[in-house]
């Protein structure tokens, strides 16, 4: 008995020492991508996903490692310009890097960058969300794939730009004549906007808010690693309300107010709420007008609920998502 117990309690010690150490990964990349978006660091998205992802595998990544195979790939890349001779032009890198990915080609070993169709929705893990897990196995999502272009872009000095539809990460990138395309990595193919409007239901006030399809300059793009951050948060910790949360929340909003911060932000609110409301003695909303402080809660919570409608929130259920997933797999 004794031994089992000696057993459980340095069990429960190396328990406590592993989430204190994955803490640390956590708290490493907010405050390096904070000081990117607050100016004290130069913007780098690579670094951003990187921190992310090193945090949700609990420092198992190597720096140097994904630096260096980014920049393998983006060398072959600038040989396929040359040898196409198409430095002279604006989009050469997007034909590129989409080329590299997409195809079957000698430069990428007849091994193209591929839709898991088996884990897109990463429910036991987030593997495939992972730019690192996809520079291994070429499997990835609608969140790897685009993310992995928009670093190559980056390395090549070209334009690219994320943007977002509800449960959805897509590209963004002009022609040679200005022109605006929709890039789904997903499938290799180029989208209408308004076959994404309607795919995603997305409303004319989540447009024009700039919620969604909206190109995201640079700072934004950092921010929206810090989402990622938050969501990796929740799935190794099981936390959506803590103050790690509300730090990260803050930040983003700072920088990216008509964002999914919002959503992190309601959680956050609701979650004190009803933890104050437990305090007092009460469940039901109706009788938060009896206790101010209560009701001065409920209507900041109410507010962040309110600017949510206002700026187009849309909903996409897991359901919704995986039937148009399939869709793109039984038309290509």
């Amino acid at each position: 008995m004794k031994r089992t117990m000696i057993i459980l309690i340095l069990g429960l010690i190396s328990n406590s020492l592993i989430a204190q150490n994955q803490m640390e990964k956590f708290n490493i990349a907010i405050q390096e991508m904070s000081e990117m978006l607050d100016g004290k660091r130069p913007l780098d998205f690579k670094r951003a996903v990187f921190l992310t992802e090193n945090a949700y595998f609990n420092g198992k990544l190597d720096w140097n490692e994904f630096n260096s195979e980014i920049d393998r790939i983006t060398q072959i890349l600038k040989q396929m310009i040359a040898k196409k001779g198409l430095n002279g032009y604006k989009t050469s890198g997007n034909w590129a890097i989409f080329t590299y990915m997409s195809d079957s080609i000698p430069e990428n070993k007849n091994f193209p960058y591929t839709y898991d169709y088996e884990n897109f929705m990463g429910d036991n893990d987030f593997l495939s969300f992972t730019v690192s897990n996809l520079l291994k196995t070429h499997k990835g999502n609608c969140h790897s794939l685009p993310y992995f272009y928009k670093i190559l872009a980056n390395e090549l000095n070209v334009e690219a730009f994320l943007a977002t539809a509800p449960m959805h990460v897509f590209i963004k990138h002009k022609d040679e004549k200005g022109n605006w395309w929709n890039l789904e990595m997903t499938s290799g193919t180029f989208s209408r906007t308004s076959f994404l409007i309607e795919s995603f239901n997305i409303s004319d006030a989540g447009i024009m808010s700039g919620l969604y399809l909206k190109p995201l300059d640079e700072k934004e793009t950092i921010a929206l690693c810090i989402l990622d951050l938050l969501s990796y948060y929740e799935k190794v910790f099981g936390i959506y309300s803590d103050k790690f949360v509300f730090t990260c929340y803050q930040k983003g909003i700072e920088y990216y107010p008509n964002s999914n911060f919002q959503i992190w932000k309601l959680n956050d609110q609701k979650h004190y709420l009803d933890n104050e409301m437990e305090k007092t003695g009460i469940s039901d909303y109706s009788k938060i007008p009896e206790y101010p402080k209560l009701e001065a809660m409920y209507n900041e919570m109410e507010q962040t609920r309110l600017y949510l409608a206002e700026i187009g929130l849309s909903h996409l259920t897991p359901e919704q998502y995986e039937q148009k997933v399939m869709e793109i797999k039984n038309n290509k």
